[in-house]
């Protein structure tokens, strides 16, 4: 009997797929809950339910520049419009813009810490990748 030994994948080989598949899951949902976003509290205003898509960070960031521009200026009212995650718009100062956006970059940078610590086995993530690692009580 002729056994092809180029065919047969080793432990080792095994393990390396399991852990590229568990990596990809990893990035597959940090990117849904990036992509998903969540609701920021902003001081003097109210809750401000935001997406984090690619188009909803480039349009975030172009507010963001435009928000320190209008402070620098000593612009107070609030002149800048920013569209929520269920389509309603909201009117905020530039402050207020300033820190929308910067709590929304605080969360995502929290969320791909996790998502490296899971991958990278540091702490609290020492035995790897959580099985359940879509559980709520691993992500801000």
């Amino acid at each position: 009997m002729n056994v092809d030994l180029s065919m047969l994948i080793t432990a080792e080989q095994k393990a390396a797929e399991a852990l590229a598949r568990s990596r990809s899951m990893v990035n597959a949902e940090r990117d849904r809950r990036i992509s998903a976003g969540r609701v920021f509290s902003v001081a003097g205003y109210g809750d401000v339910p935001l997406t984090g898509r690619d188009r909803d960070q480039v349009a975030l960031m172009g507010l963001l520049v435009k928000a320190q521009s209008l402070l620098a200026d000593g612009v107070s009212d609030p002149v800048l419009t920013v569209r929520d995650a269920e389509n309603v718009n909201h009117i905020l100062t530039p402050a207020q813009m300033i820190e929308l956006v910067t709590e929304g970059m605080t969360w995502m940078e929290a969320v791909m810490a996790v998502s490296w610590a899971m991958k990278d086995e540091e702490a609290p993530f020492e035995a790897g990748i959580p099985e359940d690692l879509a559980d709520d009580q691993w992500w801000p």
